[in-house]
């Protein structure tokens, strides 16, 4: 019987630490090398090979130089890994960007690495068979099928944000899409049959058909919600960072006091952060590494995050 219990607790101890394996993190998909595939930190692939894994692109860039590629072979199968995650609260944004006459799409996995698969609420698709330009949908949500609107030959927001304190099993979950509500906020994370998922597992950007062209940049996975508007409403304020790309001096500026300043790198890791109360401030990076940077500026308790490439 003892052995029992100390397996058992062995089970939750293992259990625990796959919950915990992807920590929040950001992703400018600055760091990777153009044209070879993406399989580190938390990118892998549905069998876990670079040949299934997207690869950073320099054809588009919403900031910086490059940005994530799932091309139109029919056999990339990148995942996003998004921790197996069970409970707690999640949020994830990230930009796309889906040429005319092109589709995309992904589903949402619920565990990571993946198995046979568990589609949590169906397939998401954009542009489906090319069949409805700027029209995207959820197949299979707790609501049932969703369309929504988005644009093409522009770069687009996607926040996602999941519930799972009270368990997976009560776990909700929200979506929006170009700044439009797709599901509200306390939809159960099921299909319509009401299945649960085994756990938050990650995202799968899997290449559809040969129409498939997709581009993803500026990534945040957050144990906080995100904000999603801080930049172009601090923009109003007269808010400049520049130069960008920057060599050694970063200059930050604005037409109302801003009350500080924090820089972190593409790991999520703060670099650097002061107060500063004034109309502007000058941050020496000379020292820091050669990459990209999340600058986090805060005016008046309204924030809004830069990316900068050093």
């Amino acid at each position: 019987m003892k052995k029992n219990y100390l397996m058992l607790a062995v089970l939750a101890l293992s259990t625990i630490g796959l919950t915990a394996q992807i920590d929040p993190f950001t992703d400018g998909m600055e760091t990777y090398t153009p044209g070879s595939p993406v399989n580190e930190n938390w990118w892998t692939s549905w069998d876990g090979s670079d040949g299934a894994a997207g690869t950073a692109s320099a054809d588009q860039a919403r900031n910086g130089a490059q940005s994530y590629y799932v091309d139109d072979t029919g056999v990339t199968d990148p995942v996003l890994d998004l921790g197996s995650k069970i409970f707690g609260e999640w949020y994830l944004n990230f930009y796309m960007y889906v040429p005319s006459d092109k589709e995309a799409y992904w589903n949402i996995q619920g565990e990571v690495p993946i198995g046979a698969g568990q589609w949590v609420v169906g397939n998401i698709f954009f542009n489906q068979d090319l069949a409805s330009p700027g029209e995207g949908s959820i197949d299979n949500s707790a609501l049932g099928a969703v369309t929504f609107t988005f644009p093409h030959d522009e770069w687009f927001l996607v926040s996602m944000g999941w519930d799972i304190n009270a368990g997976i099993a009560a776990a909700t979950w929200n979506m929006s899409v170009d700044g439009n509500e797709v599901i509200p906020a306390g939809t159960a994370f099921t299909d319509s049959a009401g299945t649960t998922a085994t756990s938050l597992g990650g995202i799968n950007f899997f290449s559809i058909s040969t129409n498939n062209t997709l581009y993803i940049d500026d990534m945040e996975y957050s144990d906080e919600p995100i904000s999603t508007s801080g930049v172009s409403d601090l923009e109003a304020k007269g808010l400049s960072v520049f130069p960008n790309p920057v060599a050694n001096v970063l200059n930050v500026q604005a037409r109302e006091a801003i009350s500080s300043v924090a820089i972190y790198n593409v790991l999520g890791q703060q670099v650097y952060a002061a107060n500063v109360n004034a109309l502007s401030s000058t941050i020496d990076m000379s020292a820091m590494a050669s990459g990209a940077y999340f600058v986090k500026v805060n005016i008046a308790g309204q924030e809004g995050t830069v990316k900068v490439i050093k």
